[in-house]
């Protein structure tokens, strides 16, 4: 007697898609229709109630997790100098948990290696703000993008509150009494870093102060060289996009004998593990790393399960945390 799992092999698909094409439920496409309904004829399978309502259950399912090259490279970096690779294990760590408690199946892989090697997937998890191709953004599979939002496209989304982050911790610290706040930023064609930005400037602008801002690469050595422009305006404070920029400042004024706190405070962003362990402790906007990555996983199962179907962002608040790289400890 033919099983589900031998329509799912026949048809060259996977078991929840099986089930959401005999439960009339979720999204597949017609060419995919056809192959399903096409085993089972070829097989007789008759549906059983459990099999019916699988579409309805959390288990087994296979989920791609997507990631760049620049992510994958940092992922396996064997020094972490700077913390860089912190906030995407954190992110994982949350996906992966999420994943055994549904027992569900991970697969993590670059771009290329989902599009050249075609891995069948029940839904997708595509985490950071790199440039997505679009072999993959037009493929019909359900998809949670993790730390990105791209406009007009209508994905789901989890991301990080970081326009409310950045705009918090800053006018905190004008209302402190602090006007020349610098801020050093990543590129802006990053989601996350744009958002920070935003919410900086917004800040400063309704104190009517000026906003002062530099792009670096995320590199010790881009540190170095923009340094001292940096420092000629004379900041009391220095906010940075993420906290692996802060940590190379950190350094580098300390090998300078300027005094953190004292000369000029510090701040970060993310609070990767890094943050609380460097000298001084990093101040830093937190961000809720392995909750986005547990949401995420949630998610694209709620959507494999064809429950809430209509798109939306989820937007995860984050937190001030203070040590002593600012005034405040």
């Amino acid at each position: 007697m033919a099983t589900i799992e031998d329509v799912a092999k026949l048809a060259g698909t996977s078991i929840a898609t099986v089930s959401r094409v005999l439960n009339n439920k979720g999204k597949f496409s017609e060419k995919t229709k056809i192959k399903v309904l096409k085993a089972v004829e070829e097989l007789n399978y008759k549906p059983s109630s459990q099999a019916k309502h699988l579409a309805k259950v959390k288990y087994g399912f296979k989920i791609g997790v997507l990631i760049s090259n620049r992510i994958k490279n940092i992922l396996e970096k064997r020094k972490n100098e700077y913390g860089e690779m912190d906030f995407y294990s954190t992110v994982l760590k949350g996906i992966y948990d999420g994943a055994k408690e549904n027992k569900a199946e991970i697969r993590l892989m670059t771009f290329d290696e989902f599009i050249n090697q075609k891995k069948i997937c029940d839904g997708i998890l595509i985490l950071g703000s790199d440039k997505i191709p679009f072999e993959i953004l037009d493929c019909k599979i359900h998809k949670v993008l993790i730390d990105n939002y791209i406009m007009g496209k209508k994905i789901n989304a989890i991301i990080s509150n970081g326009f409310d982050g950045a705009y918090y911790v800053i006018d905190k610290m004008i209302k402190r009494g602090y006007k020349k706040i610098v801020h050093v930023h990543g590129s802006l064609e990053f989601y996350g870093f744009r958002r920070r930005f935003e919410g900086y400037e917004l800040a400063m602008k309704n104190s009517n102060l000026l906003p002062i801002t530099y792009e670096v690469a995320e590199t010790q050595n881009s540190i170095n060289y923009i340094i001292d422009l940096i420092l000629s305006k004379n900041p009391e404070i220095i906010f940075t996009s993420n906290d692996p920029i802060a940590v190379m400042i950190i350094n580098i004024l300390k090998k300078k004998k300027i005094r953190i706190p004292e000369d000029i405070q510090i701040i970060g962003f993310d609070d990767i593990v890094f943050s609380s362990t460097v000298e001084p402790s990093l101040s830093t906007v937190k961000v809720f790393k392995y909750e986005m990555g547990n949401v995420a996983l949630e998610r694209v199962i709620e959507l494999i399960n064809g429950k809430n179907l209509h798109p939306y962002v989820t937007s995860l608040f984050t937190e001030f945390i203070e040590r002593k790289s600012t005034k405040g400890v």
